[in-house]
């Protein structure tokens, strides 16, 4: 039996309840502390929800106060709770269309009161009141569930049968047609998965970290937690925010789904505020809001960056930090929930803590790999710090019987394996002519992210091959998709015929293969171009008569889909979205150059935002290569076969291909022209050869002999 701990998971009656079911060796779910719904009237909290298909659907009332012989009065205010939990169950699940039999409700539900301090079992009509030890008598009374209806029980129960998209697709009526695909796998999703279901519901009543792979459902766990908390302390001030300030719209749409499925209410939003990290002038943000607690002047961006550069938000946090030090901890916040928490400095953290009382209900959603050169995850201790005395503020623990402060999400339900194999190979340049780009430190993070070995051993120096686990990811994406159609890459002779192609395919999309518009986004990996880049895009889209928008220039920085248009953006806006086609324009950036780490972390970030399809497009001979690097992963069948490379390798990969500051980027692109000139002094017999040292004479030989020029011959002796 799987338990899922809600708040009040840890009386006495829950613990008596827990104990009994696990002695019975009952298979299903157990709900403690969970769900919230309700009446007409109020909303309803139901102490303990067990779905078991042997057993069928049973709430239990465990906090009705009972005395070990109840008598009239108390039976009938058990009876008046028995009836409010029936009615608010029943009209959640008879929403529920898969879930009704002709003009009834096809699950039965059976409510009961159960506590330790009852010496018999009463039964009265429908009432049953029962103590722990003789469970095993009532619950044999009790009619299984249909197996059919198991599981649109349970996605009832788990609240998140509103995850299915909003959109129908009336418009699909082609067999195996992209929309049709598409259809079948949101449907698919409708279910959290136990991983997922325990971080959403499971309540620490403190610190708490959920973390897993792009994909893994993070941001959707944060959003149902958030309107869990809110529907049952409706007087706590929660604030859920995050860096990407397109997922202001999704936090905003999740929660409300989910509060009206609860409790079939608007949520209110000055009490539950969904913020960006920093904030702004025209919106409040944690920071600024921090700011305005202890009376400081929130620092905006600009000045942030001209102060400390790349460290500009982590600065001005550091700042606000001595301020706090000086004047105590304060409350703001009586929960704070932290979506791309691997995006934010420690200094956050630090404020974050000090602004959000004891018992510090921080829930933070941590992104395994989603920037492929930071796969070390900072522990509790390093976020949030220590005492005076030198004992973390802060340790995570997973023990039995207790909610889980340590949550993990093994599955990646937004790529296909063959996607997610492919943007690794780009990503570290398994296969690339030239050599690796970069690589992690530590063989034993491949397991970590859902990879299995074929062969060898994950060891520095040591051959390896190793391929995605089959429980990685849903089963779905073998049966409904394929692999040579999932990812696909195009070399074009010019930028014109690349978005050309670019505005016919999608075209096609929207018109032959039934997706809409929505369900297409375009990524632009030069943020620096984007607006040029963007233009053009557009300009061919317009030509074949689709809307588009380019994100934070034509429509609010805030929102990147917009109705029946088409969304282009530059990577850092869709970084934390995800659409079913991701097109990738002008992806030979990420072929060469200087800081070539971070470029290929582009190149993974923008094809894992891909639910479905993935194209990358680009133009030239360096896009030629890239096409090469993933035929090869086709080749070898999406199997990722690399020699690892020794320590001393890998230092000199993340020395070779770091990222660089502006000084450093200009010295190097002086020395560089200053190098390609006195080159071709010598060549063109300006300069003679003798006239370098004999290290740099050697060196342009071997250059010359290497590219059999004939023309290094020319002015030498």
């Amino acid at each position: 039996m799987d338990i899922v701990f809600g708040e009040n998971s840890n009386t006495v009656a829950a613990r008596s309840l827990q104990d009994a079911l696990r002695r019975l060796e009952i298979s299903g779910t157990l709900y403690l502390g969970y769900p919230v719904l309700s009446t007409a009237d109020a909303k309803v909290f139901v102490d303990a929800l067990l779905v078991s298909q042997s057993h069928g659907l049973i709430a239990f009332d465990l906090s009705s106060h009972v005395d070990p012989h109840p008598n009239d009065d108390q039976i009938a205010e058990i009876t008046e709770r028995q009836n409010q939990i029936y009615a608010s169950i029943y009209n959640k699940l008879n929403t529920h269309r898969d879930l009704r039999k002709g003009r009834s409700l096809g699950v039965t539900i059976n409510v009961l009161t159960c506590h330790p301090s009852l010496e018999r079992t009463i039964e009265e009509d429908d009432v049953v009141i029962c103590p722990p030890n003789q469970l095993a008598e009532v619950l044999a009374e009790f009619e299984p569930v249909d197996e059919a209806l198991l599981r649109p029980l349970n996605a009832a129960v788990q609240r998140v049968s509103t995850l299915r998209p909003l959109k129908r697709r009336e418009n699909v009526t082609k067999i195996g047609s992209r929309g049709a695909i598409l259809k079948k796998i949101e449907k698919e999703i409708a279910n959290l998965d136990q991983w997922q279901n325990r971080g959403a519901i499971e309540y620490a009543n403190g610190p708490q970290r959920i973390r897993g792979l792009a994909g893994s459902g993070k941001t959707v766990v944060l959003a149902l937690k958030a309107a869990y908390l809110h529907a049952r302390h409706p007087e706590w001030k929660i604030a859920v925010t995050f860096q990407s300030r397109s997922l202001y719209q999704q936090f905003r749409d999740l929660i409300r789904r989910f509060m009206f499925d609860q409790i079939e209410d608007e949520p209110d939003w000055s009490s539950l505020l969904v913020m960006h990290a920093w904030g702004s002038n025209r919106d409040q943000g944690v920071y600024s809001s921090i700011c305005n607690l202890y009376d400081v002047g929130a620092m905006d961006w600009r000045t942030a960056d001209a102060k400390y550069g790349s460290r500009a938000f982590e600065g001005a946090c550091d700042e606000l930090n001595a301020v706090i030090n000086q004047q105590g901890p304060k409350r703001l916040f009586d929960a704070v929930l932290i979506d791309e928490a691997q995006d934010f400095p420690t200094s956050f953290f630090r404020m974050i803590y000090n602004v959000v009382p004891s018992p510090h209900r921080i829930m933070w959603a941590y992104d395994d790999l989603q920037n492929l050169g930071d796969y070390e995850m900072r522990s509790e201790h390093e976020l949030f710090g220590s005492d005076a005395a030198g004992r973390p503020l802060v340790t995570l623990r997973n023990e039995a019987d207790r909610p889980k402060e340590d949550i993990v999400l093994p599955v990646c339900y937004r790529n296909t394996p063959w996607t997610l194999a492919t943007a690794h190979a780009l990503g570290f340049g398994l296969y690339r002519p030239q050599g690796l780009v970069q690589m992690f430190e530590e063989p034993s993070i491949w397991p970590r992210i859902g990879y299995e070995v074929v062969k060898g051993r994950l060891q520095l120096g040591q051959p390896i091959s190793v391929r995605r686990s089959p429980e990685s990811y849903p089963s779905y994406f073998v049966d409904l998709l394929n692999p040579d159609d999932a990812i696909r890459c195009e070399a074009f002779n010019t930028a014109d015929e690349q978005y050309a192609a670019l505005a016919d395919a999608i075209w096609t999309n929207i018109h032959e293969d039934e997706l809409d518009a929505t369900d297409i986004l375009v990524v632009l990996p030069s943020a620096y171009t984007s607006r040029k880049t963007g233009a053009s895009v557009m300009a061919a889209l317009a030509a074949r008569k689709v809307n588009a928008h380019l994100v934070g220039v034509t429509t609010s920085r805030d929102e990147v889909f917009s109705p029946n248009s088409v969304a282009v953006t530059h990577i850092f806006r869709a970084k934390g979205n995800e659409a079913p086609m991701v097109y990738i324009v002008n992806a030979e950036f990420c072929q060469v150059g200087f800081e070539l780490s971070r470029k290929r972390n582009i190149l993974f970030t923008g094809i894992t935002r891909s639910r479905c399809w993935v194209r990358l497009f680009g133009v030239g001979p360096l896009m030629q290569a890239l096409k090469d690097e993933v035929e090869e992963v086709r080749r070898r069948q999406f199997a990722l076969e690399f020699t690892y490379p020794t320590e001393e390798e890998l230092k000199k990969l993340a020395r070779v291909h770091r990222d660089m500051t502006d000084e450093e980027r200009k010295d190097w692109e002086r020395k560089i022209s200053d190098a390609g000139e006195l080159f071709r002094a010598v060549i063109d017999g300006d300069l003679p050869l003798e006239a370098l040292p004999p290290e740099l004479q050697k060196s342009i030989i071997a250059v010359t002999r290497r590219g059999g020029d004939a023309r290094g011959t020319k002015g030498k002796k």
